[in-house]
């Protein structure tokens, strides 16, 4: 499996809430042993992140997609500029990228999610970014996505990645 089909296959596959992980029966799901290992390993602080989380995900069994309950406050920033740190993790199979996850947790496994859906931001930038497995920190405008067959909702549209 090339790096771009195994990124975009992980941002297919992401699972429901962080804090109900293990109680979701979701095809694909993080394992267990993964978001054990990623609880002992460096993960962004941002309060940004700590929103996001706030954020309910369900997964319908039936349908196979995923929704969030979106809370106010982030409602509100849909459209404004953020500041979020994360992890990089290529969409475009470069390792110079312009399409990329941002993620809350060090990623463990290029064959399982990095995390929830509400600890992951797709970010698209003009300039290409140099991949590293050091955090990093994006600037730039906050829209709210309704991707339930990927479970992605969070997306930023960066002006910097440092």
């Amino acid at each position: 499996m090339t790096r771009i089909q195994t990124a975009l296959a992980l941002s297919l596959v992401l699972v429901g809430p962080a804090s109900r992980a293990s109680t979701l029966n979701v095809p694909g799901g993080q394992p267990a042993g993964e978001r054990a290992a990623q609880d002992h390993l460096p993960q962004s602080h941002d309060v940004l992140w700590t929103k996001f989380v706030k954020c309910k995900v369900g997964y319908n069994e039936k349908s196979g997609l995923y929704s969030i309950s979106v809370t106010q406050e982030i409602k509100a920033m849909a459209g404004q500029p953020v500041i979020l740190s994360g992890f990089v993790l290529p969409l475009d199979g470069s390792d110079q990228t312009k399409h990329f996850l941002l993620t809350r947790r060090t990623p463990v496994c290029m064959f399982c999610p990095p995390g929830e859906p509400n600890e992951v931001a797709e970010v698209v930038t003009l300039r290409p970014v140099t991949w590293t497995d050091k955090m990093v920190t994006v600037t730039g405008l906050l829209s709210l996505v309704n991707n339930g067959e990927k479970g992605m909702f969070f997306k930023i549209d960066a002006y910097s990645v440092h």
